[in-house]
């Protein structure tokens, strides 16, 4: 309560002002990720009427502003700073071995057996089969699981995919959600991400961090500066 309070009164002396068409947006934003009566139901249960929330909302966006225009312009990652964490952190940018998947998975080894040969004889229909007659979630997108690393999920389910030539349809795999047929359509082998491919999600994080301490650099000056008095009686009625 006092950071906010302090925080509020800094916005108030740059003159800092959110519009109610902004806090109105937002407040349909919220609305938004909650369907139904569950929205409702939430502020009932913080015991919130939505004109208190809408309230709140007005001083989040308010401070949101006042770090936009006091705090963030002077946080700034350099290019020297990039190089060092890349170099620092190498092996958080070293990809493993990886192939891209297709499959099919059924209920039982016959279908799948089955499916396999039919396959075997017409390979390219293999999305389409998958369309039909696949229980996992890919199926739909025709059994494309996009590009997975060894060890990734059940080793011992999906290491096969490893030692595949491409686009040979595989022998059936059986595993705890029923049993597997594969393809291969592309393999990447193990490498490093670059300098350059790396740079954009390094500099995103730096940024963060550096946001996130001056941030509370900001506020802790803001206390030191102000004259905080806590009236005890009104906070003894309120604590429990």
């Amino acid at each position: 309560l006092v950071d906010r309070a302090v925080l509020l009164q800094q916005a108030r002396a740059r003159s800092i002002v959110v519009g109610q068409d902004q806090v109105e947006r937002a407040f349909l934003r919220i609305r938004a990720e909650y369907p139904g009566t569950h929205f409702d139901d939430l502020l009932a249960q913080e015991r919130l009427s939505q004109t208190e929330l809408k309230a709140r909302l007005k001083d989040q966006l308010t401070v949101e502003r006042l770090f936009e225009q006091e705090v963030f312009p002077q946080v700034q990652v350099v290019d020297a700073e990039i190089e060092r964490w890349y170099a620092e952190h190498a092996a958080d940018y070293q990809e493993p071995e990886r192939v891209r998947v297709m499959q099919i998975v059924v209920a039982t080894r016959d279908e799948a057996v089955q499916i396999r040969d039919r396959l075997r004889r017409n390979p390219q229909t293999f999305a389409d089969v998958a369309r039909k007659s696949s229980v996992a979630p890919e199926g739909k997108n025709g059994g494309d699981l996009g590009y997975i690393g060894r060890g990734a999920g059940f080793p011992e389910v999906f290491d096969v995919c490893f030692t595949m030539p491409l686009n040979v349809v595989s022998e059936v795999t059986p595993s705890p959600y029923g049993f597997h047929i594969f393809k291969v359509t592309d393999k990447k082998g193990a490498q490093r991400r670059t300098l350059e491919q790396a740079k954009g999600e390094i500099r995103e994080k730096l940024t963060r961090e550096k946001r996130a301490r001056a941030q509370e650099e900001f506020l802790k000056g803001l206390r030191q500066r102000a004259k905080i008095q806590v009236d005890e009686k009104a906070l003894a009625a309120v604590t429990p």
